[in-house]
């Protein structure tokens, strides 16, 4: 048993090597079907051994991290999970935007970008697809779906719809706390590094909890690989085009506009076009997590309140990453998948 002093002492030597820096995460087989700008399209196979099973997804990540927190380690991959069960995945990755894509719009993204990534995994996997999104990835997805008949049915993973429940930071993210304007006048784009800082503050003990985990297991070689997978992914944060983000500051969590129909005062209007959630008719299915910080199981879930589908709602125990690193996600999408 390790005394306290050979504990810190290994703790110190574990994190003088960087191992976050020498870690490989992302690591699961897959190849580009198509880029536009900085975005990627990433078609990972069914690995299954008699091939496909089910019907392929397309899945949108969140534009604020990489989407590497899907892919982790060998087996801690939402990835390998999915595609060793029968499931090829179309995933897009966003990238990583410069000074030049400041001026990009929530339109262009949603109904340019999403539209034409779709279109080339369709047609890459000659059939229809089911839909998953993750985080404000979700959020992208729901509006695009509510404007376009890309999938057949959809799933949305810890997926913001009502913001005003988003707890400590519905309150932060109000135009008494967050001047957003000045902020993007200033930046151009958003800074990656600030979000993430904001989430940490969230619940700050977190920082603290983090070391003294990795402090208390630091004897653990896999602890220690999760660890260091999580602080890399954790600390390669990418910035918000400047224009997308001022809109969704501004709609999402100002005005609450996802709850908002066709006539109703303040409706948000989308390059011309009112997005109402009300227009998706495909089936829905919202997965939360009953410790999930940033987006809680209310702001999830509402999405049962204003989607034009059927809705089916599911809360799994955990937290916003955690869930994709502990295996829940890979769970409740494949029992979602098999219905």
């Amino acid at each position: 048993m390790m005394t306290l002093i050979d504990r810190t002492a290994t703790t110190a030597r574990y994190l003088s090597q960087r191992p976050a820096e020498r870690l490989r995460i992302g690591v699961t087989p897959h190849q580009v079907v198509f880029r536009q700008n900085k975005a990627t399209l990433r078609y990972f196979p069914s690995t299954h051994p008699q091939g496909q099973q089910h019907t392929p997804i397309f899945v949108s990540m969140p534009l604020i991290n990489k989407w590497e927190v899907w892919d982790l380690l060998p087996g801690r991959s939402v990835m390998e999970d999915l595609t060793s069960a029968g499931v090829p995945v179309y995933l897009l990755d966003w990238g990583t935007p410069g000074p030049e894509d400041q001026a990009i719009t929530l339109g262009k993204l949603v109904d340019d970008l999403l539209v034409r990534m779709f279109d080339r995994a369709r047609r890459h996997a000659g059939q229809a697809l089911d839909a998953v999104g993750y985080c404000v990835g979700g959020t992208f997805l729901a509006v695009h779906l509510s404007r376009h008949e890309s999938a057949r049915r959809a799933a949305f993973v810890c997926t913001p719809i009502d913001f005003h429940a988003s707890g400590r930071l519905a309150v932060w993210a109000q135009p008494s706390c967050f001047p957003v304007d000045a902020a993007i006048d200033g930046f151009g784009n958003y800074p990656g590094r600030v979000i993430r800082e904001a989430f940490s503050w969230l619940r700050p003990e977190g920082q603290t909890r983090k070391w003294v985990g990795l402090w208390e297991k630091i004897e653990d070689p896999e602890f220690r690989d999760l660890w260091a997978a999580l602080e890399k992914w954790n600390t390669d944060a990418v910035d918000f085009p400047g224009e997308a983000y001022r809109e969704y500051v501004k709609r999402c969590y100002f005005e609450n506009t996802l709850l908002k129909h066709v006539g109703d005062p303040g409706v948000w209007m989308l390059d011309g076009k009112p997005v109402d959630l009300q227009n998706a008719k495909i089936e829905a299915h919202s997965i939360a997590a009953d410790r999930d910080h940033i987006v809680p199981p209310a702001a999830a879930h509402a999405l049962a309140e204003t989607w034009g589908g059927a809705v089916t709602t599911k809360t799994v125990k955990g937290g916003h990453v955690a869930i994709a690193a502990n295996g829940v996600i890979s769970k409740s999408l494949l029992e979602w998948i098999r219905r």
